[in-house]
């Protein structure tokens, strides 16, 4: 059996995060993700009324949004 049909296979992070945790990923308040969401800058997942957000894509929007230092 592989690992990742195993009952106990968990990934090692999480594939959608909630907007807390988003914007704790982010630093950010979650009244900000609420409005990058609103915007389209942070896409969503909808899983029945739950609004989730891809953990690639915060990680695409902070890549994307970093300063870059000289």
């Amino acid at each position: 059996m592989r690992p990742e049909t195993s009952p106990d296979w968990k990934p090692d992070r999480p594939f959608l995060l909630t907007q807390q945790q988003a914007a704790l990923c982010l630093n950010v308040s979650d009244r900000q993700i609420r409005r990058l969401i609103r915007t389209r800058k942070l896409p969503v997942k909808f899983i029945g009324r739950r609004c989730l957000i891809p953990t690639d894509a915060v990680e695409r929007f902070a890549r994307r949004t970093a300063v870059q230092s000289t």
